[in-house]
């Protein structure tokens, strides 16, 4: 679980859930992300993702991402009222957003590749808010 970073200068808020380099994305099996503890955050929240250049020629690729909010930080669920986001190329940038309802929210990225040997994407994500105002 990640502590939230706050940008004051902006009024947002939020954190990495899933950092560049610590990993790549492969087969099909979807990547949860670390849990942004969104306490100071109020309304919708963003979800940028960024990949990187695929590895092991595949014909082509995807990366499916979504948010999932929790109130424990363990048991996880899909936020409700979230836009989808399917990305298809690699070395770009995408965002989604949801309105959570629960304190603490996570990406979830899931990679599908066509062809290749042993195709990998890395990716990276940051869950952004509002600072809740006082």
């Amino acid at each position: 679980m990640s502590g939230p970073a706050f940008d004051v200068v902006n009024q947002l808020g939020g954190g990495p859930s899933q950092l560049p380099g610590s990993s790549a994305l492969s087969g099909t099996t979807a990547a949860n992300g670390s849990s942004v503890d969104c306490d100071g955050v109020e309304g919708p929240v963003s979800l940028a993702v960024l990949t990187g250049a695929a590895t092991g020629s595949p014909t082509s690729f995807t990366v499916t991402a979504k948010l999932q909010e929790s109130d424990d930080g363990s048991t996880w669920a899909d936020i409700a009222t979230q836009t989808t986001l399917v990305m298809t190329a690699g070395s770009s940038v995408g965002k989604l957003r949801g309105i959570r309802t629960k304190r603490y929210v996570r990406s979830v990225l899931t990679p599908a590749f066509v062809g290749g040997s042993s195709p990998t994407v890395p990716c990276a994500s940051w869950v952004t808010g509002n600072i809740r105002r006082v």
